[in-house]
């Protein structure tokens, strides 16, 4: 199964990673970034103690730098100059969060894996509260917000989005926003097994299963910088979300197409009663340009939908890697770098 591919001077060389034989790290956490280089250095001073209480040192940090164009990347070389315990991984191009997350957790050793994002919304003083839930039996324990610190639309818009993602989606668990969770090893080890190309990650933990478990925290203002999420990438993982988890919009296709034709069936009706009724005609070029442009929109929003599955099926039979690893940092991940090919 090809997992992602290294530029390891094989060109187009596979890797594999496995989890290490002798697992030593107790918590592994994962922090995708692109362009947070002002919040890189606040984000390690603010985990390492977190860790060090929780781990006994034991621990270890990956950044997952998603091509970023500003000095993400050198300042993850100093940090691990000074701490090993913090390693990273450099994309050749921005492939995505979710396929970042998706890339970190694929190097990963940890018994115990934290997942968050590197703008500091998501605080580090509340893994605590995460590991506590975990320890009472839970595979998954993820966080819910409180004092959000979006704007009041976005608020809406994302509580509106996940409350219909949640009615067409069929999961075991709710799908959420956040990817400020934590998952032991077993729910880390069927979660990689997990490959489609169109990433979701929350969904992804949601569809799983296992014994899951939510924790209410603290949401953090953004350290530095802005957000990376504009207004299309927030649609094109809409539709990504809807799509990988939820065949319902083809089934509403199909009920707006009957309920079209029995509406066509029944004004056909009226107009042949009123004709014989009557005995004129009904005039009206308007209506017919009205209903023309109708069906024609409600044609192209069904080809839509469909065209939708059908791209997923395209991007996924071609079988491209997930992702491209430029260089990697840190010897637990060139250790999984030197096993090579598989």
């Amino acid at each position: 199964m090809t997992y992602c591919t290294v530029n390891n001077h094989r060109e187009g060389s596979l890797l594999q990673p496995d989890a290490l034989a002798n697992r030593t790290v107790s918590y592994s956490v994962v922090c995708p970034l692109f362009n947070e280089q002002s919040n890189i250095e606040v984000l390690y001073r603010r985990l390492a103690p977190v860790l060090d209480g929780l781990a006994l040192f034991t621990w270890e940090l990956i950044f997952v730098d998603d091509g970023s164009h500003d000095r993400s990347w050198s300042l993850i070389l100093a940090l691990h100059a000074r701490d090993p315990r913090v390693k990273g991984l450099r994309f050749s191009r921005n492939f995505g969060h979710h396929v970042a997350l998706t890339a970190g957790l694929d190097f990963a050793s940890g018994e115990r894996i934290v997942t968050m994002d590197s703008d500091l919304q998501d605080q580090p003083e509340e893994i605590r509260a995460l590991a506590a839930k975990m320890d009472e039996g839970y595979d998954l324990v993820y966080a819910e917000r409180k004092g959000r610190q979006h704007s009041l639309m976005k608020r809406i818009n994302s509580a509106y989005f996940f409350w219909f993602l949640n009615k067409m989606a069929r999961v075991p668990h709710p799908i959420t926003g956040a990817v400020f969770r934590m998952m032991s090893r077993n729910f880390l080890e069927e979660l990689r097994r997990l490959r489609e190309c169109h990433r979701f990650f929350t969904g992804l933990t949601a569809w799983l299963g296992f014994r899951q478990a939510s924790v209410l925290v603290e949401h953090g203002g953004r350290h530095a910088g802005t957000t990376k999420y504009d207004l299309f990438k927030m649609l094109r993982l809409a539709a990504d979300s809807i799509t990988s988890f939820s065949t319902q919009p083809l089934y509403y296709v199909i009920y707006m197409g009957a309920a079209i034709t029995v509406l066509s069936i029944a004004f056909g009706l009226y107009v042949l009663v009123d004709y014989f009724v009557s005995g004129f005609p009904i005039i009206g070029w308007a209506s017919l340009i009205t209903a023309t442009t109708f069906f024609g929109g409600v044609i192209l929003f069904t080809l839509g939908v469909i065209g939708q599955y059908i791209a997923r099926i395209f991007e996924q039979v071609k079988q491209r890697p997930i992702y491209i690893v430029q260089e990697l940092v840190g010897d637990a991940l060139a250790l999984q770098r030197s096993r090579g090919p598989s």
